[in-house]
């Protein structure tokens, strides 16, 4: 950063800080959740480690703040490596003026020579309810090759005071991190405007991320009736699903009791296709078969028949399952987003 961008700098946080925000930030559920960290001015007081994690542009570092509930209040530094190598998180319980920590006294000197775990301040807090204090109590190494955690070689609890600290002193940045699913859903909303390159980039993100259902074929949440939200066309889709796609609406409809699925098209009021199917899990549960057997064209009342290929038989790739929202893949390539339909 440069002088000039420095001195911008420090002038835009002297005006949030003249502002003063929240009036008592440990309190408010406004602090909770997971932060990213944007900026740090690094200074001489941090820790070796820290210097370390925050001046490597290719970790994300983040900070769980968890006070509200009913266990120990918690505040955890996260430096992630990348969804295909792991992260380290470093934990310590947390005491507020309205939380405190039974037993706990505020960390006092600067702690350890040579600054191994950082310089620490003992300036009070200017105001009640300002600050979170906390005390390092575990951490370890978590790696998507390893079945197992690695310890951090830090002896916490031996440390006594020099595993204390608050938020506050060093200058950091931090954003509040919103989900890759939350990131999607804000994007698919803007329906004139959205950017399909974005789509497909967050989706990836999301599947990447995990966190659906282990088992989605086989699990009851796939059931029920799922309007379709965004489809990447595959090569050989259908030429009709290609075209009517992103205009009309889209329904596919999961009845888990009775082993049957049906896709609804809504073309215009009382207008509707529907391509009703056999279904059921694949083995492994990560799939299920669709084995299309009636094809109807609804207008109003009445239904025609329409000819169905000879070889109906596909399959849905569950690629990610929640409550409310899935991604899929089907078998001629195509990519779908649906949202849960509620009754």
């Amino acid at each position: 950063m440069s002088p000039e961008q420095q001195a911008r700098f420090d002038q835009a946080v002297a005006i949030l800080e003249a502002d003063g925000g929240v009036q008592a930030p440990a309190t408010s559920p406004l602090l909770e959740g997971r932060w990213r960290l944007l900026f740090t001015t690094r200074p001489g007081t941090a820790s070796p480690i820290q210097r370390t994690f925050t001046a490597v542009d290719s970790f994300a570092v983040y900070q769980d703040i968890e006070l509200a509930g009913e266990e120990v209040p918690r505040v955890c530094q996260v430096v992630d490596f990348g969804s295909s190598v792991g992260f380290l998180r470093v934990e310590a319980e947390a005491s507020t003026d309205a939380q405190p920590l039974p037993g706990f006294t505020p960390r006092v000197g600067k702690g350890l020579p040579f600054g191994i775990l950082g310089v620490s301040s003992s300036q009070p807090p200017a105001r009640p309810n300002l600050r979170v204090d906390f005390q390092f109590d575990r951490a370890a190494f978590t790696f998507k090759s390893l079945p197992f955690k690695i310890p951090y070689p830090v002896p916490f609890k031996l440390l006594g005071d020099e595993r204390k600290g608050w938020i506050d002193g060093t200058l950091f940045v931090l954003a509040k991190d919103v989900p890759p699913k939350q990131r999607l859903l804000d994007v698919l909303a803007q329906r004139r405007s959205r950017d399909d390159a974005e789509v497909q980039r967050l989706a990836e993100e999301v599947v990447a991320g995990g966190g659906g259902e282990a088992a989605p074929a086989a699990s009851p949440l796939a059931g029920g009736t799922w309007r379709l939200v965004w489809m990447q066309q595959g090569e050989t889709a259908n030429p009709l699903q290609k075209a009517l796609a992103s205009q009309v609406e889209n329904f596919q409809i999961v009845d888990l009791e009775s082993s049957r699925l049906e896709n609804l098209v809504c073309l215009a009021p009382g207008v509707r296709v529907r391509a009703c199917a056999a279904c059921g899990p694949e083995k492994g549960n990560t799939r299920t078969f669709v084995d299309i057997d009636e094809v109807v064209l609804e207008l109003g009342p009445l239904k025609l028949p329409l000819p169905v290929k000879a070889d109906g038989r596909g399959f849905v790739e569950w690629l990610h399952l929640e409550e409310d929202f899935r991604i899929s893949r089907g078998n001629k390539g195509s990519v779908f987003i649906h949202t849960r339909e509620r009754a």
